[in-house]
Order: structure tokens, then C-alpha cells, then sequence
């Protein structure tokens, strides 16, 4: 996909609105951000939240298997949205 080869994401950007929402899917923040730091699939997220959001299905250093949607603030930022199992 052009636009994401080799793109990484180092930093996240936390508010409690998206804490609260992750932690009503029983997902951690600790437990999103992991899914950046291992194997994962990336692809657009629907077009009517902007050209800068995107899914990425991946698994937590535990194992479980999560799908973060997050926007790309760029210079290898992102804020997490929700997520949910798989």
C-alpha cells in the first residue's frame, strides 16, 4: 500500500475519551500500543473519517488478537480511536 511502506508508529496520544472507550472493549492502552510493536496487517479505515485513519489487525505481546483503528498524526505519532477483539 503506498503511503505506509515502512511508515512506524513510536508515540501515542492519549486522552480519557479514548482510554474509556478502549477500556469498554476490555482492551488496555498497553495492550493497543502493542499491536504496533509486532506483526500486523494495515489498511484505510472507512473514507468518511479522513484519508488519515486507518485499521490495523495485529496480536499483543499476550497473544490476543486486536483490531485498533487510530489516526496518524504524523512524525510517527498516532492516536488510538477503539479497537476490539478479533
Amino acid at each position: 500500500m503506498s503511503g505506509l511502506q515502512g511508515k512506524r508508529w513510536y508515540f501515542f496520544l492519549w486522552d480519557e475519551d479514548n482510554i474509556e472507550h478502549l477500556l469498554v472493549h476490555r482492551i488496555t492502552p498497553e495492550e493497543a500500543e502493542e499491536v504496533f510493536f509486532n506483526p500486523y496487517i494495515i489498511t484505510p479505515n472507512k473514507k468518511k473519517y479522513g484519508p488519515r485513519r486507518y485499521k490495523i489487525d495485529g496480536k499483543t505481546d499476550n497473544g490476543r488478537t486486536l483490531r485498533i483503528i487510530f489516526e496518524d498524526r504524523g512524525g510517527h505519532v498516532a492516536k488510538i480511536i477503539t479497537g476490539w477483539d478479533l
